[in-house]
């Protein structure tokens, strides 16, 4: 009985073990809850992964706005700088480009809104998709600080930059070189002053657009030059550099488009710093063709370069930033872009400019020396419609001029001075403004004399020498060691020989220096106070822009 009782018992417990009813449901059961917990959690890390991609696309955005306030910033700081040439404004209220400057250290240019396709001036509220705000702190004239917050949704971004306006010129250095006819465009034994500018020959290669041997090579301040020139013209600007405050510098900086610069004997670029004196020693850059060691050839090379951004940095300026101008090419007034007509009713070249609205001298005056007879133009010692006069006195020997005086006759070499000559030139004074004057030949300009500003170069009196062909400087008999000061353009050569000192700026194509050590001294501030009818002498403002880093609020 008990083995029958026990086998049914097991009977039972086999049953409901081999029983499988009801489980396909737990198991389903199971498996949808499993599944709908990978689900959930998948859905989760889409959503998470959506909000933070959303967060990233605002924010780059945001980003972006910032540099597109920073860009706008620069581009409104330029065009008001082409116009008043400073951003210092002492008071409040004061306009930049339109924009009104709220405070002395900083302003908002404006509020731009986006709405996904396109840029609107709205009122910048939490409300608007995205915007910028900028903000500057102006340090100087020519130097600012400018904060860009940018805004998308939620995301913001801060950008800040350091800016400094930079102005270009052919004239805004010692000597400015076109390509050169052939071989070398400046050779010789010459002590450059300031900045040098050499377009070079496009397409050769390493090509010597400078040579410079024996002693003397190209400086950054006004040691060496005659007492008599140095109190004729304006201070050079300041620095603070390598710990030294308030020294005297020409900002000078060596450039070569194309071509390389050869360097001989001591000849150097720039000199080693020296501590305690008044000046700066070496250049604040030098940029040659593409950049590298190649650039300085000669038995020195760039061992005697003495730059604060090194040797290797290639030319800094693109394709038809500059040229080497001609006196074919179009005028256009520097100061207000308008051009003139001819007699065809065409816009004037420089060469029909001059001979309309110059002031053309009798055939019979070739030259201004102590041996030429005083006389004044026009008769009624009046200037003309367009400004022009012209008055020598050689018992004086002082020249008053203003306007453009033009010189005829396609073979003349026009003379200015004599041995022995002292030839002092100032501008003729109109309703209480002195008016600056341009000599035009169309040959040549041989100089002879000392030629010196009667009173400070360029901002008081300045004159302009043009020449057809070309400028000599002292290269006649018995010339040496004379002084000179002016904006000079040979369309042609500029030769400079003997030991003369001149206080201003060379433009020509090509340049013969001598053997004896001639000397040019930049004068910073001529392409501000440029004599009339200069080729050239429309400024091109650029900005540069360092120290860029985004910051937090």
């Amino acid at each position: 009985m008990k083995k029958k009782n026990k086998k049914i018992i097991n009977n039972k417990i086999r049953d409901l073990l081999l029983n499988q009813k009801g489980m396909a449901l737990l198991t389903t059961l199971i498996f949808v809850f499993i599944l709908v917990t990978f689900a959930v959690a998948l859905l989760t890390m889409t959503s998470n992964d959506t909000k933070l991609s959303a967060l990233q696309r605002d924010s780059t955005k945001a980003f972006y706005i910032a540099e597109a306030g920073i860009e706008r910033t620069l581009y409104n700081l330029k065009k008001d700088f082409e116009t008043t040439q400073d951003w210092d404004n002492d008071i409040d209220g004061a306009i930049i480009n339109g924009y009104t400057l709220s405070d002395k250290d900083s302003y908002e240019f404006r509020k731009i809104g986006y709405d996904g396709k396109n840029d609107y001036d709205v009122t910048f509220t939490d409300d608007t998709y995205g915007g910028y705000t900028v903000s500057l702190k102006i340090i100087d004239s020519k130097n600012v600080t400018i904060k860009s917050k940018g805004k998308y949704n939620k995301s913001t971004r801060y950008i800040q930059i350091d800016a400094k306006m930079g102005e270009l010129s052919i004239w805004d250095n010692a000597i400015f070189a076109g390509s050169g006819q052939s071989g070398k465009v400046i050779n010789g034994n010459v002590d450059i002053r300031g900045s040098v500018h050499i377009l070079g020959t496009e397409g050769a290669v390493a090509v010597e657009a400078l040579d410079i041997t024996g002693t003397a090579g190209i400086g950054n301040n006004y040691d060496g030059m005659d007492s008599n020139i140095r109190s004729r013209i304006i201070n050079p600007p300041t620095t603070d550099f390598n710990g030294e405050t308030g020294i005297e510098t020409l900002n000078a900086k060596l450039r070569v488009k194309h071509g390389i610069v050869n360097l001989s004997g001591t000849a150097t670029v720039g000199d080693p710093d020296v501590s305690g004196n008044e000046y700066k020693e070496t250049l604040d850059g030098v940029y040659i063709d593409d950049g590298g060691d190649d650039s300085f050839g000669g038995n020195q090379g760039a061992d005697n370069v003495y730059s604060d951004n090194g040797t290797e940095q290639p030319y800094d300026f693109g394709e038809g930033t500059f040229h080497f101008p001609t006196l074919d090419e179009l005028y256009i007034d520097p100061e207000t872009g308008a051009t003139f007509p001819n007699d065809d009713g065409n816009p004037c070249s420089y060469k029909e400019y001059y001979d309309k609205y110059g002031l053309h001298l009798p055939v019979d005056i070739s030259s201004i020396t102590s041996d030429t007879a005083s006389f004044h133009y026009p008769d009624d010692d009046i200037p003309d419609t367009n400004g022009n006069y012209i008055n020598w006195d050689q018992d004086t020997g002082e020249l008053t001029i203003s306007g453009i005086i033009v010189i005829d006759g396609s073979c003349i070499d026009f003379a200015i001075g004599k041995k022995g000559d002292l030839i002092e030139y100032e501008g003729k004074e109109v309703e209480g403004t002195k008016r600056r004057g341009t000599i035009v030949s169309k040959g040549d300009i041989s100089i002879h004399s000392d030629l010196l500003a009667k009173n400070l170069f360029p901002t008081t009196d300045a004159l302009g020498l043009i020449a057809y062909n070309d400028i000599n400087l002292a290269k006649g008999p018995g010339d040496s060691q004379l002084k000179m000061m002016g904006a000079f353009f040979a369309q042609n050569k500029i030769t400079s020989a003997k030991q003369n000192q001149i206080a201003g700026t060379f433009a020509s194509e090509n340049f013969d220096m001598g053997t004896n050590v001639p000397k040019i001294f930049q004068v910073p501030g001529l392409e501000n106070n440029l004599p009339p009818g200069m080729p050239g002498a429309t400024i091109i403002y650029t900005m540069h822009t360092s120290n860029w880093h985004e910051v937090y609020e």
